[in-house]
């Protein structure tokens, strides 16, 4: 996307409109309502002594990747951002406060590009507003101080806005952030919105159904879940969430300071479910691809006996032994056909950029993946002694990195035993975490098939498994360190090498 000349843009979509001649919808940039208001916002500003080249330099409809947030006008300086919503004449009694929403959410979106930052909305047939950072408010302002804004702002058409925002600024984590995940110091992306917005419509027509999120690593189904769960426990509504796996210091912290009702999925048994049903409206159940058969009859046979909906949170992909990663969707329709079951997928990554995804399906399976091979947030190191690899492991840490291991088997000798002696967090304590820089060890365990697919050695739980939770833990950094298995440098240096 390139920046534009306003007044070419709404004369041209005017153009468009005109002609009788059929026209591809993809050529038809703004609506009727869209071309007027923006013709309307340049009179004005012309009016005000604009000249036509104060009109350059403008995004239009620009919207951020992966996230789907969406502004009207956009225009960039090194010292200054200038945002400008367009809107038809409002005729409704909050219509400031319906403003001031939407100023807040742009503001939260633009703050993380480090600029100044003007804020302004423009109403048909009323006027324009300005965003009052300081005070959280807005006001109303004359035309004429917009116009000299738009007049003096040093505009760079060089600056990318691809590159200026970073999705992952924008998916907080309840556990990592806790603090800023509930004093709700964040924003749904789009599809979350509409997922969370579907689940309430569907549950007030109907009160007892389930509810499958299915989505990849990196796309916020933790996060939507904990939000939803976050809203009904703010409206006096008591809500029982289990977590399939260990719990985490966010977890615990929700929970002991904060007084939520959590529960590992290790406490599903006939002693204590009474005890965490009791009372509810909603049970959650976050990472129940993991969750074992008889537990989930148990949950399943109380939820119907109380008539307590469930949404279940899911990754087929995210498993760590062979048994895991059941398809609960295909489970509920199979098993419970007579239960309402509403599916909702998530599936743009925000969390894991896109080289990193690219990467990481190259990771285990060679050339699969031949999109956004930028891989310059990876790097490759060898060590070849034990004893240098713990000095280099320590050393990364100091230096801010998180290692990530493999949890091993606690009664039989395990094959990756020497990996996990290193120290660090292990697979199953980082499940639903991320890290902005992670650090990982492959040792003579892996190796490539001559398909150009990752195989490890069998263990206890599945190394494959286990390596997928940890690479897909990643905001910006991974290093892989290669333990003494050269075949396997030269395969992860052919991988690195297919980037741009």
């Amino acid at each position: 996307m390139k920046p534009k000349n306003l007044i070419s843009v709404y004369q041209g979509a005017a153009a468009l409109d005109s002609i009788e001649l059929p026209v591809d919808q993809k050529f038809k940039a703004l609506k009727k309502h869209e071309i007027r208001n923006l013709n309307s916002f340049c009179d004005i500003m012309q009016g005000l002594g604009c000249t036509f080249c104060d009109f350059d330099g403008y995004y239009v409809g620009y919207s951020i990747g992966q996230i789907g947030k969406e502004f009207d006008l956009l225009r960039f300086g090194d010292e200054l951002v200038i945002n400008i919503e367009l809107k038809s004449e409002l005729k409704v009694a909050n219509k400031e406060e319906k403003i001031l929403k939407q100023m807040r959410i742009n503001h939260y979106y633009l703050k993380f590009l480090s600029r100044k930052i003007k804020i302004i909305t423009y109403v048909e047939n009323d006027g324009f507003y300005e965003y009052e950072e300081e005070s959280d408010f807005l006001s109303k302002v004359d035309g004429r101080v917009v116009a000299t804004y738009v007049k003096r702002h040093i505009v760079n058409q060089n600056i990318d806005p691809d590159k200026e925002f970073v999705p992952s600024n924008y998916l907080i984590s309840p556990f990592n952030s806790t603090g800023k995940f509930l004093r709700g110091e964040y924003f749904l992306t789009t599809a979350q919105q509409r997922i969370k917005d579907e689940i309430y419509t569907e549950l007030a027509d109907t009160p007892f159904m389930y509810f499958s999120i299915s989505a990849n690593a990196g796309t916020g189904k933790t996060l939507l879940m904990y939000d939803i769960a976050k809203d009904m426990i703010q409206a006096d509504k008591k809500i029982s969430i289990i977590h399939c796996g260990i719990l985490n210091e966010g977890h615990i912290e929700l929970r002991d300071t904060y007084m939520w009702n959590i529960r590992a999925v290790r406490d599903i048994n006939q002693i204590l479910i009474d005890r965490i049903f009791d009372g509810c409206s909603v049970v959650f159940i976050d990472e129940a691809q993991r969750i074992r058969g008889n537990q989930l009859s148990l949950v399943i046979e109380k939820s119907i006996a109380g008539k307590l909906p469930i949404i279940f949170s899911y990754d087929t992909k995210q498993f760590l032994r062979r048994n895991e990663g059941r398809d609960i969707e295909d489970y509920l329709r199979s098993e419970h056909s007579d239960i309402a079951v509403s599916p909702k997928r998530l599936t743009n990554k925000i969390r894991t950029n896109k080289a990193m995804a690219s990467f990481i399906t190259n990771l285990f399976d060679i050339g699969k993946s031949q999109n956004d091979l930028n891989y310059e947030c990876i790097t490759i190191e060898y060590i070849n002694a034990p004893d240098m690899l713990q000095e280099y492991t320590d050393f990364l840490q100091e230096e801010g990195w998180t290692l990530l291991t493999f949890t091993t088997s606690s009664y039989d000798p395990d094959p990756y035993n020497l990996v996990a002696s290193m120290g660090g967090k292990n697979a199953h304590n980082v499940i639903g975490q991320e890290f902005s820089k992670v650090a990982l060890i492959m040792d003579r365990n892996f190796k490539y098939t001559d398909s150009g697919k990752l195989a490890a050695k069998t263990a206890y739980y599945s190394a494959q498994g286990m390596l997928y939770q940890i690479v897909t833990r990643v905001i910006d950094e991974l290093k892989i360190v290669v333990l003494d298995n050269p075949e396997l440098y030269l395969k992860l240096l052919e991988i690195k090498a297919m980037g741009k």
